[in-house]
């Protein structure tokens, strides 16, 4: 963290998100302060905003990165959505921010390229030939009761009968 820190300069973050923020109203959460807060949920792998704020809120280095004291208040997890689904809704804003951080760890050394990693979930494939149905003798009014995998119709009856 303190390489990163070191290397980082989000001096520019204001300018560049300046056209989202109203002048006037209640002051917004500072977007460096965010935007540090995401950092740390991509260096060490926290995959919620909600775990992010929980992190940030009792681990004293997370606050020292951030920039708050031990007396400042965590921003809530609802703004991260906020911002990501309103305010930068229709914008590409945060992608240019989140390139340009990278651009300045790798120039900076503090990323390689030595390798990636993947999200490596295994999916059950229903791709029996032997159980298949041809095109032509598909019917939208198959039994879905029969069929060997989740069928629209099925999932809707199911849901018909869970609620009632």
């Amino acid at each position: 963290m303190r390489e990163i820190a070191g290397v980082l300069d989000l001096s520019w973050v204001h300018g560049e998100l300046a056209p989202h923020y109203s002048p006037i109203g209640r002051p917004s959460i500072d977007p460096v302060l965010m935007i540090r807060m995401l950092i740390l949920g991509y260096v060490f792998a926290i995959r919620s905003e909600r775990a992010i704020c929980r992190e940030v809120q009792v681990n004293l280095a997370y606050r020292w990165f951030c920039g708050l004291s031990i007396e400042d208040k965590i921003p809530d997890h609802s703004a991260f959505t906020r911002a990501r689904n309103e305010r930068f809704r229709d914008s590409d804003v945060l992608r240019r921010v989140f390139e340009r951080v990278v651009e300045a760890c790798i120039a900076a050394g503090l990323v390689g390229a030595e390798g990636f990693a993947v999200d490596a979930s295994l999916i059950v494939a229903d791709a029996n030939k032997q159980r298949s149905v041809p095109g032509t003798e598909w019917s939208k009014e198959r039994d879905p009761e029969g069929a060997s995998r989740a069928t629209v119709a099925g999932a809707s009856r199911s849901l018909r009968r869970s609620t009632t």
